[in-house]
């Protein structure tokens, strides 16, 4: 009887079950990589990546009073195929807001690596000479 009251502990505890979410997340993060092996250009590599992250990652909340959150996609999916009348657009921004802020870091990314090539890639062969 212990070992059940244990279990019933976890499932009410906040932080065990978002350790439980992202060790999850980072599983199905990790088959996402595995899945997209055969992609050999970088910046496609790079955006599947992203999309993997954001699907993932993005948490939403369940309905507009509660205090629960869920992965986004699941939230979507629930809202449009379980609930009637459901506003389904709101965990769509949460997806598209997380969707553009890893553009924007992923292309603030690429633009320190150019200029970093551009105008720093000299100076480190002038010095080894």
């Amino acid at each position: 009887m212990a070992g059940q009251d244990y279990m019933e502990s976890l499932m009410f505890n906040s932080l065990a079950q978002w350790l439980l979410y992202l060790l999850a997340a980072a599983g199905c993060y990790w088959g996402w990589n595995k899945m997209f092996f055969w992609l050999k250009q970088k910046d496609a590599l790079i955006i599947s990546r992203l999309f993997g992250a954001v699907l993932f990652f993005t948490p939403a909340p369940l309905s507009g009073g509660e205090d629960g959150y869920a992965p986004a996609f699941i939230v979507v999916l629930f809202r449009a195929f379980l609930e009637r009348n459901a506003d389904v657009l709101e965990p769509v921004i949460w997806l598209l807001s997380a969707l553009l802020g890893g553009f924007l870091i992923v292309s603030t990314w690429a633009l320190i690596q150019y200029l970093r090539e551009k105008f720093f890639a000299d100076v480190g062969a002038s010095n080894n000479s």
